[in-house]
């Protein structure tokens, strides 16, 4: 073989190797599947929590199947830039700012324009000489009675751009927390968001938390012994079996509690707590079949007045692979929303270098926390956004001058997150559902074998080609080409990108564009054997001369799929994706993989090669 060659089987082995490596929970996943496939609905939930680690690591590094494969939602969302301005101007806004806005908003829904430059031209054409700045007012943008219109034109703009950046973290913690796996949040234009979520079949509950406005909230929790006499009540309401019925709640007998023995149909998805606002404790599977359980009307009159149960945003326990999340008392009346808060940072407990979130209030929510640490020492206040308690930490003395901390928090990491709710939380303007489109999984199956049918035609039809023009040298190509494919799903994996119905179709395209580059190769060599060359210097004459070719065609591709991938939304997103990886797997598999076994072939175990 030749010398050089040493370098470019290392490589060969090495992206194989690299391949295998990323695709191989791919492929452990379909093996679980098909597993599970084969168990009964209550076998195969006992399983899946059994393995819930393992199955959820498979998930996350596996080749994800997008929206059009898997079936699901695709939502596009619009902030409601005409509110976001409302709300800007505060209370100077008047009848004419009402009506000017009224009328670029009608202009803008119109004209399908930017409602900003609509609403700045209805302005001045009323009057030339106005001035928006009576309007609006920002200390920290220097945003004064002296800011020209055009100043204030480019300030809106940086406010919409900033709160819709808020409202894609905001809907990403929504989404995170509704447990789909691999969802797609992009940013659209200038106001409206696209959500893709594979694999959702509550239709109705996902409009329902898209569509609400996230909302930090400061509420108390009600009186310990109350709590302790509802949650008794609760229970016997539920008819405790015989060996539950003489456990103290108050001592936490509870906890060793066996679900699976109790004929209580509460008490076997849910465990009792009885600890200050801590009313019990359930997995995460398990939350909804409790809020189902507890929100019976007649279950709730055994609550104390103005009180309502809240889960925990995070899990307070991990055992054996399941979280375990808290449900939490709470008064329904809220004494302080995220508002009033002008700054929040992580930082460190300066006594026990525990991470911690500080946070400053402005002057209103300064006064009102004043009064209510002062009012409620040693009592727990929570922390709510989206009807979720992030925290709920004991009031240790009054609050004064609007700053105090967030302790108890585990980590570096979850300061940061703490502090992103709640700049996040008060979202400038609402979301609002534009579009929707649903995927039902037949669609998807049906999509799935239509994409691998064309797949596989097409890979049949150019491999027969290939083999009846081109010989031996067709056979190498065919060999090159099953690999380039393989590369193509290895490099999909390995960045964890999706595989859409478009991707398919970029794979379909590279199955030809990769034989592209064998044809020019192999027509090379065979014009050099015709004017007389020996085989060994014809291959090295087809594969030098023909490299210019197969590097400007392969180039401008790339560069238009990369043009595809910067501009385009969704499914040319995905289609652009899989088209890069397949030029780039293509040239790898036409000029070093087919050239190592043509050598190999020609040279060491010296067969005439036929190329047709």
């Amino acid at each position: 073989m030749k010398k050089n060659n040493g370098s470019k089987i290392f490589f060969i082995v090495f992206f194989l190797a690299m391949t295998g490596y990323y695709l191989w929970p791919t492929v452990q996943l379909w093996l679980e599947n098909r597993h599970m496939e084969t168990l009964t609905e209550e076998e195969r939930r006992e399983y899946e929590d059994i393995n819930v680690v393992k199955l959820d690591n498979l998930r996350a590094r596996a080749l994800t199947m997008g929206l059009d494969l898997q079936g699901g939602m695709h939502v596009t969302m619009e902030l409601q830039t005409n509110q976001l301005i409302r709300e800007l101007a505060r209370d100077t806004a008047d009848d004419v700012f009402d009506e000017v806005l009224a009328a670029a908003l009608e202009r803008s829904r119109a004209n399908n324009s930017n409602i900003i430059n609509e609403f700045v031209s209805e302005f001045e054409a009323r009057d030339e000489s106005a001035r928006l700045s009576r309007y609006f007012r920002s200390d920290a943008d220097n945003i004064t009675r002296r800011s020209t219109n055009d100043e204030i034109r480019s300030w809106l703009q940086q406010q919409q751009d900033a709160a819709v950046e808020r409202a894609i973290q905001i809907v990403r913690n929504r989404i995170d927390r509704f447990g789909v796996t691999e969802p797609s949040i992009m940013r659209q234009g200038s106001n409206r968001l696209i959500v893709e979520l594979p694999g959702v079949t509550d239709e109705e509950r996902v409009r329902n938390l898209l569509r609400g406005t996230a909302r930090l909230e400061f509420r108390l929790t009600p009186d310990d012994n109350d709590l302790q006499a509802a949650l008794r009540n609760i229970i016997d309401f539920f008819d405790v079996a015989d060996e539950a019925e003489d456990l103290d709640v108050e001592d936490g007998d509870f906890l060793d509690l066996d679900q699976d023995q109790v004929e209580n149909e509460l008490l076997q998805v849910f465990i009792p707590q009885g600890r200050g606002p801590e009313f019990g404790l359930a997995t995460a599977v398990d939350t909804a079949r409790v809020r189902e359980l507890l929100s019976d009307e007649e279950v709730r009159r055994f609550l104390p007045r103005d009180t309502e149960l809240l889960w925990t945003a995070n899990p307070r326990y991990t055992v054996d692979g399941r979280n375990y999340f808290v449900l939490i008392a709470v008064r329904t009346q809220i004494e302080l929303t995220g508002d009033v808060i002008t700054e929040a940072r992580p930082d460190f407990d300066p006594e026990t270098n525990r991470p911690q979130v500080s946070m400053t209030m402005n002057r209103q929510g300064a006064r009102i926390w004043s009064r209510v640490t002062g009012a409620n020492i040693n009592r727990p206040v929570a922390i709510v956004l989206d009807g979720l308690v992030y925290t709920y930490p004991n009031v240790i003395t009054k609050i004064t001058g609007g700053r105090s901390s967030i302790t108890g928090l585990e980590s570096v990491e979850e300061a940061q997150d703490l502090v992103n709710i709640l700049l996040s939380g008060a979202l400038p303007a609402p979301l609002d559902i534009v579009e929707e489109r649903t995927v039902g999984p037949s669609l998807g199956e049906a999509s799935i074998r239509a994409g691998f049918n064309s797949a596989m035609s097409g890979l049949v039809i150019v491999a027969i080609f290939m083999i009846f023009y081109y010989r031996q040298g067709g056979a190498i190509a065919n060999l090159a080409l099953v690999l380039n494919i393989i590369f193509i799903l290895g490099i999909l994996a390995a960045f964890n990108a999706t595989l859409t119905l478009p991707g398919i179709a970029g794979i379909v395209l590279t199955i030809g564009m990769a034989v592209d580059a064998n044809v020019l190769i192999f027509d090379r060599i065979r014009e050099e054997q015709r004017v007389g060359k020996s085989l060994a210097a014809a291959i090295d004459s087809g594969y030098a001369n023909a490299m210019s070719a197969i590097l400007d065609a392969n180039i401008t591709t790339f560069l238009t799929a990369v043009i595809l991938f910067s501009f385009g939304v969704g499914p040319i997103k995905g289609f652009a994706v899989t088209l890069m990886a397949g030029i780039a797997a293509s040239l790898f598999s036409a000029i070093i993989i087919t050239r190592v076994i043509v050598d190999y072939l020609s040279l060491e175990k010296k067969v005439n090669v036929n190329f047709g």
